[in-house]
């Protein structure tokens, strides 16, 4: 099993678990068979109902903080049982002690968390079950409450299974260099977290190299939200140290399908909580 740590911004961090020899259980085949029943309903036109339904839908579950979906991703212990250890890779200049602060955190306040509302969601299963549209149309508010009711347990699952693996020290830091190329080389973390020069304020420019990855150019926040103001997009207090092509070109780099779709949302919305209004 991989977990990535790939910052997105100076202070925040997308996370992504790429789990492997995972034995599903009976619920995550089910979870999976109401997945693909879904995933259906991506072919329909948006003008027909069941489009607006499936986009609408979308847009919601791509408001679910990006960390849920990674605690999800991390199998649960009976999921799991053949996972002995875990590899936590994450560029060279992040230190293993930050690594271990920022997992050590969110286990312990999202793991409370997803149990108080899982239990929330159950007792609303009751109610929503009452919600009938037309008779025709399925029951949307009850499945979408039986889907929360899913992703808190899948997620207080993941955060568990995460702590025990931390807890018994069964995991192993792996600092890839390689990774840190779409970075610019900086070598500390310090350059991204605590420095107060305009070069490490700044955000970076991907250049792409003859070797296929993006080298980086530090620019002054001034310059970032010059570009900003000029393209209509949001400026960034915090501003992005990679791009959504950056992104695309690490899951090629780490083989890993499902990790540019995971990593994109949790870019997205991190940079959308860091923006701030244009002038």
């Amino acid at each position: 099993m991989r977990i990535f740590v790939i910052p997105i911004t100076r202070t925040r961090w997308a996370l992504h678990c790429h789990p492997a020899n995972i034995a599903p259980t009976r619920l995550t085949k089910w979870a999976g068979v109401a997945s693909d029943k879904w995933s259906k309903w991506s072919a329909y036109p948006r003008t027909t109902w069941r489009g607006k339904i499936y986009s609408y839908g979308e847009t919601l579950m791509d408001k679910i903080d990006f960390r849920e979906y990674f605690l999800k991703e991390i199998p649960s212990k009976d999921e799991g049982a053949l996972v002995t250890k875990a590899d936590i890779i994450a560029p060279s200049f992040v230190a293993k002690t930050e690594v271990l602060k920022e997992l050590d955190l969110l286990v312990k306040t999202q793991a409370p968390y997803h149990s108080k509302w899982m239990k929330i969601s159950c007792y609303l299963l009751p109610v929503t079950s009452l919600f009938t549209l037309v008779p025709v149309i399925p029951n949307f508010p009850f499945f979408y409450n039986l889907f929360r009711v899913y992703s808190h347990y899948k997620a207080r699952h993941g955060a568990k299974h995460l702590e025990h693996l931390l807890e018994s020290q069964a995991f192993e830091i792996v600092q890839d260099s390689e990774l840190s190329r779409w970075y610019g080389g900086r070598s500390t973390v310090g350059s991204l977290q605590n420095s107060d020069s305009s070069e490490s304020l700044g955000s970076t420019a991907a250049v792409r190299s003859n070797t296929g990855y993006s080298t980086m150019e530090p620019r002054t926040p001034n310059e970032i939200d010059q570009e900003s103001l000029e393209n209509g997009t949001p400026l960034l207090e915090d501003p992005a140290l990679v791009t959504d092509s950056d992104i695309a070109e690490m899951a090629r780099y780490f083989d890993a399908p499902a990790f540019e779709h995971a990593v994109r949302r949790a870019r997205h919305q991190i940079i959308a909580q860091a923006a701030k209004p244009l002038r």
